[in-house]
């Protein structure tokens, strides 16, 4: 007897209510716009007629970052703002207390919700296929690299989605969620940005000082990990440079990395993608744990 895949029924609620409302399609209807209008601005700007009475198509390669920093950018505001009010807007609409009767777990109620948020991204991210195609066939870009440009797009969305649900969680206002998860998100950039650089600046500074310019930057440049765009700026200099953000780290030493550094460097696309995914999980654990407490103080 064939076991039967049993939907989170959180998720089913939200795609059943979601379905309804006509905001999604007209959301969806303003992006692919934007995303339209940012071509046909690329397009006209860079395919000016020469001075032989032809036109110059070399420079629409650069459709493909442009439209990928965009779509980021777009994602990475979305985002916070479908799932800021995940549980938040629960309160408000005074539907929470219903839900925390059910038998479904805290950490499936929240899991269920950051599902519904990713079904959303995917459904932005699929209807923008058409839009950046163009990039491919004027730009000269292969299939893979777009392929390849969803899955981190969609790392990047679990990753702002769970810091979204947990906020959601902790707050009950879903304005004050999404600013808290805003704020969160800018403060993770901030500081892994600061690590690094500081790392960077006292291993020179030591090296100078010592008259030992042989150095090289061991395991600093591992904060970045924390970062949930980390693996979206190596993924774009590989598909853009042909090379990675081994090559950079390795060229900012003066002495050669170690072997298992090396490695870690050279993979930082999938191990970026693994540490967004864990951390994911963490926000969705303490998110959780919120709920439960409300779940027992009802």
């Amino acid at each position: 007897m064939k076991k039967i895949i049993r939907m989170n029924p959180i998720l089913r609620k939200e795609l059943m209510v979601g379905s309804r409302s006509i905001k999604m399609s007209l959301a969806i209807m303003g992006v692919n716009a934007l995303l339209t209008f940012i071509v046909l601005l690329v397009i006209a700007v860079t395919s000016l007629e020469s001075a032989y009475g032809g036109y110059d198509y070399s420079g629409l390669g650069t459709l493909f970052p442009v439209l990928s920093c965009i779509e980021c950018g777009m994602l990475s505001l979305i985002v916070p703002i479908i799932t800021s009010g995940s549980i938040s807007g629960e309160r408000e609409k005074q539907t929470l207390d219903i839900m925390l009767t059910t038998p479904v777990s805290p950490f499936a109620i929240a899991l269920g919700k950051l599902e519904a948020a990713m079904m959303v991204v995917m459904m932005y991210i699929i209807s923008s296929v058409p839009v950046m195609a163009i990039s491919f066939v004027l730009g000269g870009m292969s299939w893979w690299a777009l392929i390849g440009l969803f899955v981190m797009l969609l790392s990047i969305g679990i990753y702002v989605g769970s810091v979204g649900v947990f906020c959601s969680s902790l707050v009950k206002k879903s304005v004050l969620a999404t600013i808290l998860t805003i704020v969160i998100g800018l403060s993770i950039l901030f500081l892994t940005s600061v690590f690094l650089s500081t790392g960077i600046s006292i291993i020179t500074y030591r090296d100078i000082t010592q008259q030992n310019y042989q150095y090289h930057l061991g395991a600093v440049p591992m904060i970045m990990f924390l970062n949930p765009y980390s693996g979206f700026v190596d993924y774009l200099v590989r598909v853009l440079t042909n090379t990675d953000l081994y090559t950079v780290i390795e060229e900012v030493g003066t002495k050669d990395l170690p072997t298992a550094f090396a490695w870690i460097y050279k993979a930082w696309v999938p191990i970026s993608i693994l540490v967004n995914l864990l951390v994911s999980i963490g926000f969705l654990k303490l998110a959780s744990l919120k709920i439960a407490v409300i779940r027992n103080k009802k």
